[in-house]
C-alpha cells in the first residue's frame, strides 16, 4: 500500500508541475499574442510617390483622424530605414494599414 501512495504522490507532483508550467507558459504567451504593435497597425502596403507628394502628405492621408500625423511620419521612416523626411517620386514605401 506505501508503493502505490508515493506513485500516487509522485504523479499527482507531476500533473501539478505540467499544470504550473502551462500556466506561465499562458501568461507569457497572451500579453503578446493581444498587444498591439508600436504602429497600432494591422499591416503594411506598398505606397508609391506620386510627384509633389511629400512623406507629410501622405501620412496625413492614411491617418486616421484619432491618430497624430507625426506618429505615422515616424513609423512610415522606421518602416522603410529613412534617416530624413526626403523621398522621391517612383520611390516605393511601406506604410501602415490603420485597422
Amino acid at each position: 500500500m506505501s508503493i502505490r501512495v508515493v506513485k500516487t504522490a509522485k504523479m499527482r507532483a507531476r500533473r501539478w508541475a505540467a499544470v504550473l508550467v502551462l500556466a506561465v507558459v499562458a501568461l507569457v504567451v497572451a500579453p503578446q499574442a493581444f498587444a498591439q504593435g508600436g504602429s497600432a497597425s494591422s499591416g503594411s502596403n506598398t505606397y508609391v510617390v506620386a510627384e509633389g507628394e511629400t512623406l507629410w502628405s501622405i501620412a496625413q492621408s492614411i491617418t486616421p483622424a484619432s491618430r497624430d500625423v507625426r506618429d505615422t511620419v515616424e513609423t512610415v521612416k522606421s518602416m522603410n530605414l529613412l534617416d530624413s523626411a526626403n523621398i522621391r517620386p517612383g520611390d516605393q514605401l511601406l506604410v501602415p494599414i490603420y485597422g
